[in-house]
């Protein structure tokens, strides 16, 4: 008799927190993307009506200057790789003779 009570109470705090779970991740995508979508013009609308401010705008050089760095380290990566394959090469060339 108890365990069966037991076993209701375990079942239905079970579907209590499976409800929860499904509601916060998963329950009305619909709606989240409506929202979503009026928020994104919201914000859209703001921007185009004030300019950026000095903040933002240094922010972006920053992340300007940011991006370039990382293109020139890639780029002299691909260069010492380059280097080491041809001087392995080489080495590789001259051990075979």
């Amino acid at each position: 008799m108890r365990i069966r009570l037991v076993l209701k109470i375990i079942g239905v705090s079970n579907m209590i927190v499976l409800l929860t779970a499904c509601t916060l991740f998963g329950g009305d995508s619909e709606k989240k993307k409506d929202t979503n979508k009026q928020k994104d013009t919201k914000s859209k609308a703001q921007s185009t009506k004030k300019q950026d401010s000095v903040i933002d705008q240094e922010l972006k050089k920053q992340y300007q200057m940011y991006n370039e760095i990382i293109e020139y380290k890639v780029k002299q990566d691909q260069k010492l790789i380059k280097q080491s394959e041809e001087h392995f090469k080489k080495l590789k060339e001259e051990s075979d003779k």
